[in-house]
Order: structure tokens, then sequence, then C-alpha cells
């Protein structure tokens, strides 16, 4: 999708340099993650407990040291500079003017940033010092003629040496830097120009911005979706009123009062209906809102911003845009009511109910994906589950292998090239909740390792930065603390008797009693990275839109890098990797499962298209290398190479959805749910 180009003429208005709380123009802009902006002492009186709430998109941010410690807004400031300027309309000369004697300016140098009279801008175009400078006329300038070359020369200095502007950037830290900086605090770091480091880093800015046009379509997608079931609901109401009434009419004596009922039931049930999805829709619309803002502001910075702004904005647009893409819309039946008249069953006409409203289950078209529907196989026998089952097992030993006809709803996954036979039912041996009573926050599980000939449970609690380990029977043993980083920690995998954790752009090396070893700097600039280990030989990093694997010893040398052969545009999320040392990755921006040789060569992809799939996430395998993938509500295991596969667990609870996965030596699956519980399945 092309860019939409927007104009420096076009910026440098009122009505984008006003602040949307006072109405006036920004005053120290901070910009907040969701990328609006807002003046400094607007956003002071919202700031509750440490936190903020966006008064345009309600997203909640931690700001524990109040509104001043949000990033300032420079894109913004350096277009109020001009802005400012140019609306001016009393100009002075700013060489010879003073108190006494106040002379009206006719020009502008644009090097020295000076207005200039007559008299001084004669002298200045003879002045050797300032021969070479660009003197242009004041009404031209106003007129927005050199705005282009004003902007070009808009620099920020760096905050400790405030005669310097920032002109490199620092690789090592991350951060813009000044020429004393380079030569000081620096020397020993990689360094390269801000040009330079923006032309590396735009292609990935402007691939991400691309990207939202799919999000927005989608959600444009659902939201007529939604407006289909809205008109399917009132189409049919109509019809089964006009049915009740006529049917009424004709025996109205004896069918007056369930007539009543009847269709107060069924108003109650549009009513709740409606109100659901017109819940749902506001929640689209506003999804795409954001959406299209986050598209707007970003293509504004990437177009017109300086290459320091744009590094300063570059890794907020990107969590932003990654937000956006990661959203799940909420669950919608979508039940469209039949009805079931008793008169036609003379047998029934002794029952206290003449009327009953029935919803068949209607089947997915074709290869449509709709997230108000669940997979078919999802809701396959559950009748030997409780209703409170967080995690339903798809298929029972007797339906291991279907009928014809018990098979017809199952057509789709046929041609899928899907296992004809399905494995026996799960078993869930083991259920147990995250304990909270050691920590401070309520726990948030990212990570997942098992300890060798079931040693127990590691989980990665990144909300208490802490591993819990549990027991192979879910009791809990110990707290292991993490060490002091910067970022957040949101991977973990168990190398021997090392214990690796990715946080931010690096992997830490512990002992599994949380004693650090040492640390690395990754590849890339990932907000993150998963990570997972071959027996006690390396671990694997997942290296995100490099689509690539570095592999590091346990002592922190890199031992080799896996570069799968021509494959560019996505993002690597989750890895796994098989007995063959063959790598599974599940591929965030396509949406499919990567299967990799150690050498490169792409060995098999799964894709949404054709298999299973909708949108994978964590990914794991056993000790047959059997494939197991968290898919939104469901668990699919696929066989080796990928060929065939089946849904094994499934749930229609966004509350309860699976979030991560192991296996242990024992063969056992081990599930982590968003919820916080964990659950434990034999096969």
């Amino acid at each position: 999708m092309a860019l939409t180009f927007m104009s420096l003429q076009e910026l440098i208005k009122e009505d984008f340099l006003t602040c949307k709380i006072c109405y006036d123009l920004y005053t120290v802009p901070k910009i907040l993650p969701c990328l609006h902006s807002y003046c400094q002492h607007c956003l002071e009186p919202l700031v509750r407990d440490g936190a903020l709430q966006c008064p345009e998109c309600r997203l909640q941010t931690d700001v524990l040291g109040g509104a001043s410690s949000l990033k300032t807004n420079f894109f913004i400031n350096s277009l109020l500079e001009l802005f400012q300027i140019k609306h001016n309309r009393d100009l002075a000369c700013t060489v010879c003017s003073d108190a006494q004697k106040i002379l009206t300016a006719t020009a502008r140098c644009l090097d020295c940033k000076d207005f200039l009279c007559q008299s001084c801008t004669q002298g200045h175009c003879c002045s050797r010092l300032t021969l070479h400078h660009k003197v242009v006329k004041l009404e031209e300038f106003l007129a927005g003629e050199y705005d282009a070359e004003m902007r070009l020369l808009q620099e920020l200095c760096c905050q400790d040496h405030q005669q310097e502007a920032l002109r490199f950037f620092c690789d090592t830290c991350s951060a813009p830097i000044c020429r004393d900086c380079r030569m000081l605090d620096h020397f020993q770091h990689k360094v390269v120009s801000m040009a330079n480091a923006v032309q590396r880093e735009r292609p990935s800015v402007e691939q991400l911005i691309d990207s939202l046009a799919g999000t927005i379509t989608c959600i444009s997608e659902q939201e007529k979706a939604v407006e289909e079931t809205v008109d399917k609901l009132k189409t049919s109401g109509e019809n089964i009123k006009e049915r009740i009434t006529r049917y009424v009419d004709d025996f109205i004596y004896y069918l007056q009062a369930q007539k009543e009922a009847i269709l107060g039931e069924l108003s109650a049930f549009l009513t709740q209906q409606m109100e659901s999805c017109r819940l749902v829709k506001e929640e689209l619309q506003s999804q795409r809102d954001k959406a299209i803002s986050t598209r707007e502001f970003s293509q504004r910075v990437l177009y017109v911003g300086k290459d320091y702004e744009i590094l300063h904005l570059e890794g907020m647009i990107r969590n932003r845009i990654q937000e956006l893409q990661t959203y799940i819309p909420q669950k919608l039946e979508g039940q469209i009511p039949e009805l079931a008249i008793a008169w036609d069953q003379p047998e029934m006409l002794s029952e206290a109910a003449l009327f009953n409203l029935v919803f068949p289950r209607e089947q997915p078209e074709g290869d449509i994906e709709t997230v108000f529907e669940p997979d078919s196989e999802a809701s396959a026998s559950r009748n030997e589950e409780s209703e409170d089952d967080p995690v339903l097992p798809v298929d029972s030993e007797e339906d291991s292998c279907p009928s014809s006809e018990e098979s017809a709803p199952d057509t789709l996954n046929k041609n899928l090239s899907c296992c004809s036979r399905r494995s026996k039912r799960p078993k869930r041996v083991c259920t147990f909740e995250v304990d909270q009573c050691c920590s401070q926050l309520k726990p948030n599980i990212t990570g997942i390792a098992v300890l060798p000939h079931a040693g127990g449970i590691l989980l990665l609690d990144q909300e208490n930065d802490e591993i819990k380990q549990y027991s192979a029977g879910g009791h809990f043993q110990q707290s292991i603390p993490l060490p002091d980083s910067d970022g957040v920690f949101c991977g973990i995998s168990l190398c021997g008797d090392v214990l690796a954790c990715s946080s931010g752009y690096f992997l830490f090396f512990l002992t599994l009693e949380g004693k650090f070893l040492h640390k690395l700097l990754l590849r890339g600039s990932e907000s993150s990275y998963a990570i997972t280990s071959y027996e006690d030989s390396y671990i694997a990093v997942s290296e995100g839109t490099l689509c690539s694997i570095s592999l590091y010893s346990p002592s922190g040398h890199c031992v080799g890098r896996v570069v799968p052969t021509g494959y560019h545009g996505g993002k690597f999320l989750f890895i796994a990797v098989n007995y063959w040392e063959e790598f599974i990755v599940s591929d965030f921006i396509k949406k499919q499962i990567v299967i990799i040789g150690k050498s490169g060569l792409i060995l098999n992809v799964l894709k949404t298209s054709h298999s299973l799939l909708t949108k994978p996430f964590s990914v794991c395998v056993d000790m047959s290398s059997n494939i197991f993938v968290v898919d939104q509500l469901k668990v699919i295991k696929f066989s080796p190479d990928g060929k065939t596969g089946e849904v094994v667990l499934s749930n229609q609870s966004q509350q309860k959805r699976p979030r991560v996965l192991a296996v242990d030596d024992d063969g056992r699956l081990v599930l982590v749910q968003e919820d916080g519980y964990v659950h434990i399945y034999c096969f």
C-alpha cells in the first residue's frame, strides 16, 4: 500500500498543533504510547495513582513519575517553532533593534535565524562572514516558501553539550548523540550517522505501517459481518413475529397466553443480541479508528520528521502497531433463532410450552475465518467434562474413527490433509493456579520450561520479575528472582544446568538457583525474544523481523546462525527445536508455522489457507517430534513434518484461552492459560 504523502504546509497548521484538551497551542507536548499528544500541564490533572488514561482512546499508561516522565514530542515541538515564527506579524530587526529604537524587519537570514531590517540586510550580504548566507524577503518567508529549508536547518541539541547538535546514533546504547558524546562517553561503542541509522530503520517502519492496511481491512470486514448479523436478526425476528401472530390469530382463544409469552421471550432475546452486536460494533469501530490514527501519525513522522525524531518515536510506533495487530475482537455468539411449533407435533400438545426458540448451528462457508464462530471441531462431544473445565479435549476415544455421517462437518479438515484417524482423547491429570501468595502483583506467565526427569515446571512471571518452580504434581516449590534489567523478561529455556532468560535486547544466563552468570547483547532491535534449547548444546533465539535464528552455547558464545533461504517480510515469534535439530517457528505477521533445517533450508510452511491454523502463537515439540501449536482458543497437534494435524484441545472462553505450552520427558503436555491456571494432560 502506498503511503499517504503529507506536506509540511499541512502540518504547520493550528489544528494539528493544538492540544485536544485545552484547545490551545501545545505547551511542552508529551506523547503517550498510543501516539496521542497533549500539553504536560493538561495531562497532570489526569494522573491517578501513578496511571494515566488517554482522553481519546482510553489506553491506560503507567506514569509513576507523573506527566513529566512521559516522552517529549520533539516532532511537534519543531513544527511549533516554525508555526510561531510565521505567525508573529510584528517582527523587528533582531540585530540593531533595542528598547529605544525598533526597526521593522524586511528580511530573514535562514542561516543565522535573524530577522533583518533593510540596512542590516545590505550589511549582511556584504560581510565576508555572512556573504554566503541565504537572506530572503520577509513576505516570502511568512508565506511559507522557505518552510522546507527552515525544516532542514532545524537541529536538536544535546542535553549534555548544549552547543552540539545530535548528528550520530549509538547502536550500543540505542540513543542519539552529538560529536562530543561520540568522542567521550561513546568512543568504544558502535556509532553510525543519524542519516544511516534512519535509512536502516526506515524499511521496517514502512513495512509496519503498510501492515496496518490489512488490520484495518480485517476490522472493517468483521464490522460488516456484525452488520449482516444484525440484519439477519431483524429479518428472522420479523418473520417469527409474523408467523406467530398469524398462527395465534387462527386460534386466538386457545393460544393468546402463549403468544404473549413467546413474543416476550423473542423480544428479550433480540434486545440482548442487538445490544451485544452494538457493543461489538462500537469496539470494532474504535479499534479501526485507533489503527487509522496510528497509521496517519506514523506517516507524518516518517515523511516529515527529522532523523532523530523518527528514531525517537520508532520504538513507540512499533509497539503501538504490534499492539493493534494482536487485537482480538470480543466474541459474538451471533445466534439466529428459528421457530418450533408444538401444534405440528400432536404428541407435544400436552407440554406446558407451545412455542420454543431453537438455534441451529451454522457451518462455516469455505475457508472464511470468523472470530465469532469457533472451529467446527471445537464444539465436539464434551459430555465427560464438567462445565468449568478450562480447556476441553475435542474427541472421545470412542469417536476416534468417526463414520462418514459424523465426519460431514469436518470435510474441510479432510481436504486440508488432516488425520483421518484421530489420536486418543487427552486426559487432564492435574490443574493448579499460579501462586500469588509471595508475589506483590498478579502473576503474568510469559515463558515456560520443564526440568528433566519429571523434575518440575519453571514458569517465568513477567509481572513480578521472578521464576516460579512447581513440582510435576503442581505443588509450589520456590521462587527464583531474576536479575535487574531495563527490559521485561519474556522467554525462558533450560540448557543443561544453565537457565537462559531473554529480556529486552539481552540474553541472561543463570544457575538453577538464580545466580547471575553472564549476559550478551542479541541481534536486531526487537522488544522481546523467544528462546528454546537443544539438549545441553545451545540456546536458539528467535530474532523477530530479521527472520533468523541465532545459536548460543551455555557459556555465551555464538555457535551458529540459521537464516531461512529466501524468507523475508515476516516476524519470527515463538520457537521450538526437535530431535533432528529442525526449528519450528511461528510467524506473527504472515500467520504461519515454518519448519526450518539447521542449514537454513525451509522444509515446510503451514499456512492458514491450507491447514487448521488461523493465528499461530506458542509452539513446542514432544519426544517424538510432534508439533503442538497454540492457535487462539485451541491447541493443534501436527505430525513432525507438519503434513497432518488435528485439534486436540479447545475452549470458547476468551479469559481461559491458552497462552504458552511445553511437553515434559514423560510426554505430558503442560498448558498455561491467560487466567493463570496451569493444566497438565497426558495422551
